[in-house]
């Protein structure tokens, strides 16, 4: 036994050794500055073992004494340590070389240090603290130079409205394309269907070199999104939650004190020779209790409808996910539900959301990407008139909806209760992607795309309540929509070394592009019974039912090429070639060319630049390009034909004919718009951009400027032309017309202060673009208006206003920017009737407290000769300022933007709770507020125009990182962050960032938020 246990003794010291050696290591990785790189490879040399670096920088990983450790990242220097101790901490350097090589470009990434062309990329985790939106766009706005992002709606599921440098379309589409993973989703995609937690991060192509491989769809730009990609290691599982409390940034102006209310609505019917109405008697069947029976309280009613109808808009963002990597296989699995209560009672959107992204190598030289998508969407729509008479109750004595009249159908709780408005949708994006090395250096990819949608609306109007329900006696409406896109795509990559100074990269393609929209519609009226609404439309009257349908198909066939060359890391070229061929357009026109081409100088790798020690990247950009337009519906080249319903000799009747109606205007949308008649000559719209700019970063990597000039030319424009009462139609489409836009942009990124363990960052960001009218055909075949006093060729865009002011306000000028504001000039009021008259005013508007309207042509009488530029809906320029610190597991940043210089038409000037008690009075009058007057239709003046600009506190984002929290967790990280904290303006109504033409519709104050969020990864 003794024997034995002496042999067993360097068996057990061997045993032990092998033990002591294996170490439970862990570490972080940073940058120079301190700050932590997440997703950071760390790997066993020589071996399969690795892990990579989480949130904060951290890591873990099994290993033995002795070993070597790599520590990776792209656009950072490689380093090594041995294993001699527990813990090892990872500092790693820029790579000048390497830096941006994930920077995504058409078909295909570029190392920013080689970039020709304009583009600007921003992460998604600077972004992740934001409050959630239904569209990540909505977080972009004022953090891309020359990308002009609207946030100008605030309902559940709302989406921006986003233009790259100008608006280059007037009908046509306006809006960038947008790319997702290759997958190019469409113009003005709002990528609702996908969770901003899974994006990577996005990239903005400005210029034509960049865009001009997008052929037809790139003239507005092209947006790149590229998703989150699990790295090599272990499984991650994260979650992340954000709840977001909503209230307004500033008071309602809703009429607080009734007696004032009461008194200067007298006032205003006494002034149109009126009876006043709160005198004590009945109008129209209701009753309006005198001033002194709301003053004394014998009026038993106030009504705060606000209260009533508005509650606190609550919003929960909750994401899940998933990932992991080996040699073969990555995935990554993720799971969002978004549910957006609105400051509206009943009114929500709800959208869960599902992604699943599986990466598999096959072999060596070959492997396949697939990246699906499962959306659903549910919408319950409500609003009301908050600024409903405040005398008015919510129920009648008998505990109905109250009604002043049988035609009141204002109330809003009625309205809330009984009115049915609900939509669902469903998006299905799928796309696989097979890459195959065919040689070294010769890569072919190929990629199918399929988005399909569909949606389906509900409708019921009731009987009562409803102006809708009671003229048709009740009213349900079911509309059906479903679409879908195949895109497959194959195109093939040469890439080499020529000699010791030549690397060109060069790419061939094709792409097919099929899309497929079907819808119906079933009306139904005149219910017996309405207990089931539309879930029982066959309750209608069948002889006054309205079916309808539509059916639209369109194709997209596109050759594709570009060329990246470099001679010794100095000089750059790209070439880019298109060709689309489209069914929108006649046989004559069907194929367009978008050609493009680009310089670059990297002066910083001159000889002569050697001893300036200070600049790190110097580089010149110079580009040219032409790109198109086909964002119209199909079928413009065609003769279309439309039927309509007609009652005769007792029975309804169609009939069939060519023509159709394609639009409405007037009050409630009265008056219709013929069209149908096609133009087969009908071709692209084409732009062509020249683009200069330079990069340079200073001081260590801790200065970095971007900026770039440029100029935009859009010519045959598509658009609607008005056509002659003769021809029996009111619009066609044409290719008529020529705009530009033109400006510059330069973004600023500083590291101000970084140490180990604090850092402060700033980046200033200036955007200036002036866009110009430079044609809009002939006045004889275009149907234009001429300005008698300047012979300013002009035509009415937009909406017409039908309340407070009347008329139309945008006009498309020649010499002009877009959507300028026409109407009349203003010289304060009229103080006496003589005055009016000699203003050349007559009537009621000559009245002493009218609007004193300016004679322009000095003929002694003001009417439409006398109509001028008013006004200009684009902002001079947008600037923004981003200010980022960090102090060691805290993190701060404050975000400000501002737009500059733009008008905007306030259409609530005269019926303002807040202003009305400043009118022109004979006690009190004024050169401000004119008088008061029922059923005033004032002009489209200057006196409703007001400066839009204003600089906003857009976000305030304070947060902490925990390490290693406890078992399984590897990181916890806790924020908050307020969006707009505080608007700096001089604007009347509740906010100033209104759509691109300029006109303010109301509404309510723009929310401030507050979010607490919480991500942890295990």
């Amino acid at each position: 036994m003794k024997k034995v246990f002496m042999c067993m003794i360097p068996l057990l010291i061997f045993a032990m050794g092998g033990f002591a050696q294996t170490i439970d290591l862990s570490g972080t990785v940073k940058d120079d500055k301190g700050e932590p790189i997440p997703g950071a490879s760390i790997l066993v040399k020589g071996t399969q073992n690795g892990a990579l670096s989480n949130v904060n920088g951290e890591f873990s990983i099994v290993v033995k004494k002795g070993q070597t450790l790599v520590c990776s990242f792209i656009g950072y220097v490689t380093e090594q340590a041995i294993v001699n101790q527990s813990r090892i901490n990872f500092v790693l350097r820029e790579d000048v070389a390497q830096l941006n090589e994930v920077v995504v470009v058409g078909y295909g990434g570029v190392k920013k240090g080689d970039l020709t062309g304009s583009v600007s990329a921003i992460k998604m985790d600077k972004l992740e603290d934001l409050p959630a939106n239904n569209s990540v766009f909505s977080s972009l706005q004022g953090r891309v130079a020359g990308l002009q992002i609207v946030n100008s709606g605030q309902g559940p599921g709302s989406n921006p409205a986003f233009i790259v440098r100008g608006i280059s379309s007037i009908n046509g589409t306006q809006s960038p394309l947008v790319v997702v993973d290759g997958f190019p989703l469409g113009e003005g995609a709002d990528l609702k269907q996908i969770n901003p937690a899974d994006i990577a991060d996005i990239v903005v192509l400005k210029d034509a070199s960049s865009t001009s491989i997008y052929g037809s769809r790139g003239a507005n730009g092209v947006i790149m999104v590229t998703t989150r990609k699990a790295g090599k290691g272990t499984t991650h599982i994260n979650f992340s939650h954000q709840t977001i409390i909503s209230q307004f940034s500033s008071k309602l102006n809703l009429w607080r004190d009734p007696v004032l209310m009461a008194q200067l609505d007298n006032e205003s019917r006494v002034n149109a020779g009126q009876l006043p109405l709160y005198v004590g008697r009945t109008d129209n069947g209701t009753y309006y209790p005198s001033v002194e029976e709301i003053s004394s309280g014998a009026w038993p009613y106030f009504t705060r409808w606000d209260d009533e109808i508005l509650r606190t808009p609550v919003t929960n963002n909750t994401s899940l996910s998933i990932s992991g990597a080996n040699d073969k296989l990555i995935y990554n699995l993720s799971v969002n539900y978004f549910d957006d209560r609105g400051t509206y009672i009943k009114d929500n959107y709800r959208k869960l959301s599902a992604k699943l992204d599986v990466d598999y190598k096959a072999f060596k030289n070959f492997s396949i990407r697939t990246s699906n998508i499962l959306s659903k969407n549910w919408r319950n729509a409500n609003s009301g008139d908050i600024g409903r008479n405040p005398l008015f109750p919510v129920y009648d004595e008998e505990g109905n909806y109250y009604q002043s009249s049988p035609t009141d159908y204002g109330n809003p709780i009625a309205l809330a209760n009984t009115v049915k408005n609900k939509n669902q949708g469903m998006d299905v994006l799928s796309s696989w992607l097979a890459t195959w090395e065919i040689i070294d250096g010769l890569t072919w990819k190929g990629q199918l795309n399929y988005k399909y949608g569909t949606t389906v609306n509900d409708l019921y109007n009731p009987k009562k309540y409803t102006e809708d329900g009671t003229f048709n006696n009740g009213h349900a409406y079911i509309g059906n929509w479903y679409g879908q896109d195949v895109i497959p795509e194959t195109y093939l990559t040469y890439d080499r070394m020529l000699g010791m100074h030549g690397h060109l990269t060069a790419m061939a393609g094709y792409s097919y592009k099929y899309s497929m929209e079907r819808s119906s519609a079933l009306d139904s009226y005149d219910f017996v019974n309405e207990s089931l609404g539309n879930e029982n439309i066959g309750a209608g009257n069948p002889q006054k039912n309205q079916v309808s349908n539509g059916f639209s198909e369109s194709e997209l066939v596109s050759y594709y090429g570009k060329i990246n060359f470099s001679w010794m890391d100095k000089y750059l070229l790209t070439a880019t070639f298109r060709s689309d061929g489209s069914s929108k357009f006649g046989d004559n026109n069907k194929w367009a060319s978008f050609p493009s081409g680009a310089l670059a100088w990297k002066l910083h790798n001159e000889k002569f630049m050697s001893n300036l020690k200070f600049i790190n990247e110097a580089k010149l950009r110079a580009s040219y390009g032409i790109s198109g337009n086909q964002g119209i519906a199909p079928y413009q080249t065609l003769s279309r034909y439309g039927n309509e319903k007609y009652y005769d000799n007792g029975a309804w009747n169609t009939a069939i004919g060519p023509g159709y109606v394609i639009g409405s205007y007037g009050s409630d949308g009265r008056y219709k718009y013929w069209g149908g008649i096609p133009n087969k000559d009908l071709k692209w719209e084409t732009t062509r951009q020249l683009n200069f700019g330079f990069d340079v970063t200073l001081l260590d990597n801790r200065i970095r400027l971007v900026f770039d000039w440029y100029k935009k030319h859009t010519f045959d424009l598509l658009r609607q032309r008005y056509l002659p009462l003769s021809s029996g139609y009111d619009k066609m489409w044409v290719n008529d017309g020529e705009v530009q836009n033109r400006g510059f942009e330069f973004t600023i990124d500083a590291d101000v202060v970084r140490t180990k363990d604090f850092s402060f960052n700033s980046t200033f960001i200036f955007s200036r673009n002036r866009s110009k009218v430079l044609s809009l055909g002939s006045v004889a075949s275009s149907g234009l208006n001429v300005d008698p006093n300047t012979g300013m060729q002009y035509e009415f865009t937009g909406a017409t206003l039908t309340e407070q002011p009347v008329g139309s306000v945008n006009i498309l000028a020649v010499g002009q920017p877009l959507n300028v504001f026409y109407g009349y000039k203003t010289n304060g009021i009229i103080q006496s009737n003589a005055e009016g008259i000699e203003a050349g005013m007559s009537g009621d508007e000559a009245k002493a407290g009218e609007l004193k309207y300016m004679d322009i042509n000095n003929d002694r009488a003001v009417d439409e000769k006398d109509r001028t530029i008013i006004g200009n809906p684009n902002p001079d320029f947008t600037a923004s300022l981003n200010l980022s610190f960090k102090y060691k597991k805290f993190d701060l940043s404050i975000f400000l933007n501002g737009v500059f210089g733009n008008d905007v038409l306030y259409q609530y000037g005269m019926t303002n709770p807040a202003t009305m008690p400043l009118r022109w009075t004979v006690d009190n009058p004024n050169n401000e507020y004119p008088s008061l007057r029922q059923n005033r239709t004032p002009k489209v003046s200057d006196w409703f125009v007001r400066d839009g600009s204003f600089v906003r506190i857009q976000d305030i984002n304070f947060g902490y990182t925990f390490d290693h929290l406890c078992k399984g967790v590897s990181s916890l990280r806790l924020y908050g962050s307020i969006n707009n904290l505080y608007t700096f303006t001089s604007f009347d109504g509740y906010d100033p960032e209104v759509g691109l033409d300029g006109i303010y519709w109301g509404g309510y104050p723009r929310f401030r938020k507050f979010t607490l969020g919480m991500n942890i990864t295990f």
